[in-house]
């Protein structure tokens, strides 16, 4: 059973992304097999949307929102909302970047600008107090 997979603009980038990534590292062998791993992942999940694990913080704005790390790939988790008749992917991550700071400024959320630490430059660090 296969269902319908949306793609937003930003999975495609991720994933992208993740592939020139693996292809500079370790070859473009290694890049492909990412993305059939991916894709492969894809299409499961589009046919049991209700696979992936529930993505629960703070944030209302995440409601519904599922992850799911890509075969043979486990560090990467594809970030999706369930449709009726398949999914909608909203981000492909590495597990090891500020997960909750990307998707908080993805949905507009807080201050997030991708890098953890809630202030808004894009930095990892936290700004000095002005006197």
């Amino acid at each position: 059973m296969s269902g319908r997979i949306i793609k937003r603009p930003r999975a495609w980038l991720d994933l992208y992304e993740a592939a020139a990534f693996i292809q500079e590292q370790s070859g473009p062998e290694r890049a492909i097999r990412f993305l059939r791993a991916a894709e492969s992942t894809l299409a499961m999940l589009a046919g049991m949307p209700g696979l992936g694990t529930r993505y629960e913080p703070d944030e209302p704005l995440h409601a519904g929102l599922r992850h799911f790390p890509i075969a043979r790939h486990r560090k990467f988790l594809v970030f999706y909302r369930p449709l009726p008749d398949g999914i909608e992917v909203l981000r492909v991550l590495h597990g090891a970047r500020q997960i909750a700071g990307i998707l908080a400024e993805e949905f507009g959320a807080g201050l997030g600008d991708g890098d953890g630490d809630g202030d808004g430059d894009g930095d990892d660090e936290a700004d000095e107090p002005e006197d």
